[in-house]
């Protein structure tokens, strides 16, 4: 039936491999079919139309028809037209007149589609054909019934279909037209609509929009092509969105997700998740735990959520929002928003004119290449604009800001600063063509300039000659300072906006539910006769006597009953506690409140009673079998009561046997039994061993034979016992092709992980072909199942959906077309799928599994095998013992296995889990996923920007061109991050990693590491243990964190930056000698700077030549540099406190130590005093210089208060 539309309507379009239907879905209107029928479309439900012919032939005079009882269903079908009285056979035309010379007219073959519930009208003559024109009409003669729904004929070539409730998959019926040649068949395909894809273990969707849940376990699942809805449930997931526009859900575990090309929502749940939402607008939720979340490529909306996430926009105009926690930002390329959040955020605006928000705690922020407009918000912050003319506005709290190179505007509001000069804005780099922005009403004429009394190179900025300190400006000369230097910021810039993402949070997916259909009206029932009751006989009524009364007794009270305590059984599986209400059967003969007193001991496991007679049992590791206590239970009038528990730790039932089934298209029905699917369980009989389905079969449904066979459907359960007895059918639809049932094995006590059993339908069988020689057996092109047994037999599958099982022997399996499923079995196989989506199996023995062209599944297990993969999107998994992996040029996922694997991702944006073993991988060009697993594993991850896990380990790995994530792992590990601006964690260990070319990023994590930063502006942290760090080339940040370490910045202008004063006391070799060096100090680890100037940088200095209380005055200064040696800190500490000026602070200091480090004797140490005036708290070594000459007569040329800054 081929139609095509009139008017302008968006269409439903279905290929029946004959040719293409064409149905208007929207509006009523005029419809014009090919074969000249004219008719209009009527509203339907859901957004369907009917079309109805107009003017229909109408058939000559026939019998008067009978009106069929119709029969009610448990769905709303669409409304339909008024249809004309419905007979089984339609009437009788009246006999042609031509002499039956007319050739006799064809019925052909339809196909239609619904969705599951729906209703359905059509016309199956559209397509028939009265061949050579004669004639003047074609009607329907005779037709068929079908077997999964409701088939109601309307006249004039109309039907109306209405399928059982819950039934989807393919229904049929055949009919005839008066005088044709033939029978032609009716196909109806019942769509399943949002019923979910459920995966266990690997999987994938289809090419269409699916909805798919994974399990409990560690699922692997790709969305394909589609609009797809992913959830992974609990467990470590890979989702992989792939094609169009997807929405992926981690939940619970530590979670992977990939969007691929589209417009995804990644929505991480739970745990530390890492989401990398690659091409396309996408938007990303981290939500709980420690999240690393990256937007790749587009116009990224990403939000951290709670935990210290880290979050990259990537290239495009991303918004990035850290949210709760301590996180750190990037904007990357393009221009951005970010947004802090809560707490200490660490912020890089990259590339682009950025617009970034601390908002709440003490923020870092630095603007990075263009003009970029900087907001502190609330908190002490660091702003720094770094590249380009930026706009820097600091906010509420003690700010530093930094501008950089270029013309930059610094903000202040007459709410800047405070009434202590303590309380200003620091503004470290003022200078020629910079300004000061007014803001929030405050004014020029407001405003009070003059040069510090305490540090002539500072100007200081008051809102008024009595008002606020707003700003001290380091370094600028006050005379300098003109209206010309201000400029007024019109509008309001605060307070600053905050972005609040609509999250959508499920912990598990919507539980896709069957329509509720609602019945339809039956015909009126015939209206029953009213019986004529018979009249009843009427009673005699009798003549009483009086009784005599007599006094009765003086009643007594009764005694008071004591509760009744009822003996409780509990079933429990061996994992978790068990919690259950032991008063729920007990009761008490007056009716009072009871309560529970207390329970006995238990020999295997814990007990403990909570609220409300609740009592929780947690059974001893590994103990299984019954365990019996007593609990006794008390009543209002403090009476007991004794009763016994009884918990028997139950153990699961085991799934032993799961081969599934084969069967013939001509074999309408198989049994399944315990050689296809098989489950013990050691404390229940077989009939307590449920099967519980949660999808059904496709091609075909369940039933349980017997006197009245009954369907399984989605939710029903049969048994172990059902299966042995050989009552579970299989009953096929005359549909060749895969198919599956899911179920989930329980004793209704423990619930194991969901399970598939396939079901493979083909067309001709030729299993029993097979001999124990070496066989060769070729197929014909239809779908078959060809089966070689022993020897080395050759089995090629043509064309079609084939199975081929080789059996033992070296075999060679050639699918040819089609979507195959090949098992290799025993011994060393060769296995070709060729076109299409091919599921292989290696077996035992070295296999070798190439799966040409399609969207391939290859298993290699036992064996050392190899795969290759083709050009699509396909999934390798090699198994146990060596395997070699290739993918091909599409977004593969590759799995080792255990053993010693070799991994090749090649082009596309591929996953790489080398899993246990020493694993060779290389990612190739591509936005890859790599995960070591457990070994020493080699790791190169090519070109693009790559994320690379080395897992524990001694690893090697290689970052490649791009902006690389690599974290080693635990374990010794070996990382040369490569070109690109890399962000490098070393984890654990005593790792080895060198930033290469690029501004890197570097965090060594525990152990004793080595650290070079090589071409650019690195930061680089040792963190824990006796580090050693090489700045390498450019303006490099050195922070050694704790240990002693060992800091060499190279060429370049560099910054020793430190956190704490108890990190440790640091080696620094080359204190500016190749470079004008400064020490960094974070705010937050040294308090307590409440000089003059407040938090300025640079410090004010002295040079000590005079010892004591009558010496040089170091009042109102922060670095003090002495020209005397002293024996130890403490020593240090003690002059401090004795000096003139000595006052309740905290300062830095430079001198000369005897005796502390004797590979270093009398070198120059730069050491911080908590309280200057007071010894009785320690001083601390920060770091020694043997840069410096401990000979020099003027070590106001080698280091001064300008090379210290607080941020």
């Amino acid at each position: 039936m081929t139609s095509a539309a009139i008017n302008t309507v968006r269409a439903r379009v279905i290929n029946t491999q004959e040719s293409l239907l064409i149905f208007p879905t929207e509006v009523s209107g005029k419809f014009q079919t090919f074969s000249g029928l004219v008719g209009e479309t009527l509203p339907g439900a859901n957004g369907e139309v009917i079309f109805v012919p107009q003017n229909p032939p109408a058939p000559t005079t026939s019998p008067t028809p009978t009106t069929p009882t119709p029969t009610p269903t448990t769905v709303t079908p669409t409304t339909p037209p008024t249809p004309t009285t419905s007979p089984t056979t339609p009437p009788t035309p009246t006999p042609s007149t031509n002499g039956g010379t007319n050739p006799a007219p064809v019925a052909n073959n339809d196909f239609f589609q619904t969705n599951l519930g729906q209703a359905t009208f059509f016309n199956v003559l559209e397509n028939d054909i009265i061949v050579g024109g004669n004639g003047t009409s074609i009607s329907v003669n005779q037709f068929g019934s079908t077997a999964n729904g409701t088939l109601v004929f309307n006249g004039a070539g109309i039907f109306t279909y209405t399928p059982d409730p819950n039934f989807f998959g393919t229904d049929s019926f055949s009919y005839t037209v008066t005088n044709g040649t033939a029978p032609a068949q009716v196909f109806i395909q019942v769509l399943a609509g949002n019923q979910p894809i459920i995966i266990e273990g690997i999987g994938k969707g289809t090419e269409t929009s699916d909805y798919i849940t994974g399990a409990s376990g560690n699922d692997v699942i790709n969305g394909l092509a589609g609009d797809d809805t992913i959830f992974g449930l609990a467990g470590n997931d890979e989702l992989r969105g792939d094609e169009d526009n997807d929405t992926l859900y981690g939940n619970e575990g530590n979670d992977s997700l990939t969007g691929g090309e589209g417009n995804d929502e990644l929505n991480g749940g739970k745990d530390n998740d890492f989401l990398n939402a690659s091409a396309g607008d996408d938007t990303g939720f981290g939500q709980l735990g420690n999240d690393t979340v990256i937007g790749d490529i587009g116009n990224d909306s990403l939000y951290g959520g709670q935990g210290a996430d880290s979050v990259r926009g990537g290239e495009g105009n991303d918004l990035v929002f850290g949210d709760k926690g301590s996180d750190v930002l990037w904007g990357d390329a393009g221009n951005d928003t970010v947004y802090g959040g809560e707490e200490e955020d660490l912020i890089f605006g990259n590339d682009g004119a950025d617009t970034v928000y601390g908002n709440q705690g003490n923020d870092t922020i630095f603007g990075g290449i263009a003009n970029d407009a900087i907001f502190g918000g609330e908190g002490d912050d660091q702003l720094s604009g770094e590249t380009g003319d930026d706009f820097l506005f600091g906010g509420i709290g003690l700010d530093t800001l930094t501008g950089g190179s270029g013309s930059d505007t610094f903000v202040m509001t007459a709410e800047s600063g405070g009434a202590n000069l303590a309380d200003a804005q620091v503004v470290n780099d003022f200078e020629l063509g910079d300004r000061i922005g007014l803001a929030g009403g405050l004014q020029f004429s407001d405003l009070f300039i003059s040069q510090s009394a305490e540090n002539a190179g500072n100007t200081i900025i008051r809102n008024g000659s009595a008002g606020g300190y707003v700003a001290v400006l380091i370094g600028v000369d006050s005379n300098t300072i003109t209206a010309d230097s201000f400029t007024p910021i019109s509008g309001t810039i605060i307070p600053i906006p905050v972005p609040t993402p609509t999250t959508p949070t499920p912990t598990t997916p919507p539980t896709p539910t069957t329509p509720t259909p609602t019945t339809p009206t039956p015909t009126t029932p015939p209206t029953p006769t009213t019986p004529t009751p018979t009249t009843p006989p009427t009673p005699t009524t009798p003549t009483p006597t009086t009784p005599t009364p007599t006094t009765p007794p003086t009643p007594t009270t009764p005694a008071l009953q004591p509760p009744i305590a009822q003996n409780d059984t509990v079933k429990r599986t061996p994992d978790g506690s068990v919690t259950f209400n032991v008063l729920t059967n007990d009761s008490d003969p007056q009716g009072s409140q009871l309560s529970l007193v207390s329970v006995g001991t238990v020999a295997n496991g814990s007990v403990s009673i909570t609220a409300g007679g609740n009592v929780t049992f947690i059974p001893n590791p590994g103990f299984t079998g019954p365990e019996t206590f007593s609990y006794t239970i008390q009543n209002g009038y403090g009476l007991t009561s004794t009763a016994q528990i009884i918990i028997n730790v139950n153990i699961p039932p085991t799934l032993l046997v799961n081969n599934g089934i084969i069967l013939e298209i001509n074999d309408d029905q198989q049994n399944i039994t315990a050689g296809n699917l098989l489950a013990t369980d050691p404390d229940n009989p077989p009939n307590e061993i449920f099967y519980r389905i949660t999808q059904e079969p496709n091609l075909g449904n369940l039933q349980v034979v017997g006197s009245t066979p009954q369907r399984i459907n989605t939710g029903d359960a049969f048994t172990q016992q059902n299966i042995d007895l050989g009552s579970i059918q299989f009953n096929a639809r005359n549909v060749s092709g895969g198919d599956q049932f899911l179920f989930l094995l329980t004793d209704n006590i423990g619930t194991t992980a969901q399970s598939s059993f396939s079901i493979t339908i083909v067309d001709r069988d030729l299993s029993s072909e097979g001999t124990d020689g070496d066989d060769l057996i070729p197929g014909t092109g239809l779908s078959e199942y060809i089966r070689g047994f022993a020897g080395n037999d050759t089995l090629l599958g043509a064309g079609n959906r084939d199975i081929l099982e080789g059996g033992t022997g070296r075999d060679s399996l050639d699918g040819g077309e089609g979507d195959d499923v090949l098992k290799g079995d025993a011994e060393d196989d060769t296995l070709l799928g060729q076109t299409g989506n091919d599921s292989m199996f290696g077996g035992q023995g070295n296999d070798s599994l190439d799966g040409g062209a399609g969207r391939n599944t290859l298993l290699g297990e036992d064996g050392n095998d190899t795969l290759i993969a083709g050009d699509d999107s396909n999934l390798l998994s090699g198994g146990n013992n060596d395997d070699i992996l290739i993918s091909g040029i599409g977004n593969d996922t590759l799995l080792g296995g255990s053993g010693n694997d070799s991994l090749t991702g090649n082009a596309g944006d591929d996953s790489l889990y080398g899993e246990d073993g020493e694993d060779l991988i290389f990612a190739g060009v591509g936005r890859d996923l790599v995960l070591g697993g457990p070994g020493n594993d080699s790791i190169d991850a090519a070109e693009n920007n790559d994320t690379v896990f080395g897992g524990s380990g001694n690893d090697s790995i290689i970052g490649g061109d791009g902006d690389d994530t690599l974290s080693s792992g635990e374990g010794a590990d070996t990382v040369l991050a490569g070109t690109g601006d890399d962000s490098i964690f070393g984890d654990a260990g005593n790792d080895s990693i060198v930033g290469d070319l690029g501004e890197d990023t570097i965090y060594a994590g525990d152990g004793l590491d080595s650290l070079f930063g090589g071409i650019g502006n690195d930061v680089i942290f040792g963190d824990g243990g006796n580090d050693t760090i090489f700045g390498g080339e450019d303006d490099d940040t050195l922070a050694g964190g704790g240990g002693a370490d060992s800091l060499i910045g190279n060429v370049g202008n560099n910054s020793y930056y430190y956190l704490a004063p108890t990190e440790g006391v640091d080696i620094i070799t080359e204190f500016n000698v190749n470079g004008d060096d400064r020490f960094l100090f974070s705010s937050l680890g040294f308090p307590g700077f409440t000089t003059a100037e407040g938090t300025v940088v640079p410090l004010q200095g002295i040079i000590i030549s005079n010892l004591g209380s009558e010496g040089d005055d170091i009042s109102n200064k922060q670095v003090i540099i002495f020209q005397d040696s002293f024996d130890n800190v403490q020593a240090v500490n003690a002059a401090l406190k004795n000096q003139k000026g000595s006052v309740d602070g905290a300062g830095f200091f430079v001198y000369r130590n005897n005796l502390s480090y004797a590979a270093f004797p009398g070198a120059y140490v730069v050491g911080y005093d908590p309280n200057l005036s007071d010894d009785s708290l320690p001083a601390f070594d920060l770091g020694i210089l043997p840069s410096l000459d401990p000979q020099t007569n003027n070590i106001s040329t080698l280091i001064g208060p300008s090379d210290f800054v607080i941020i």
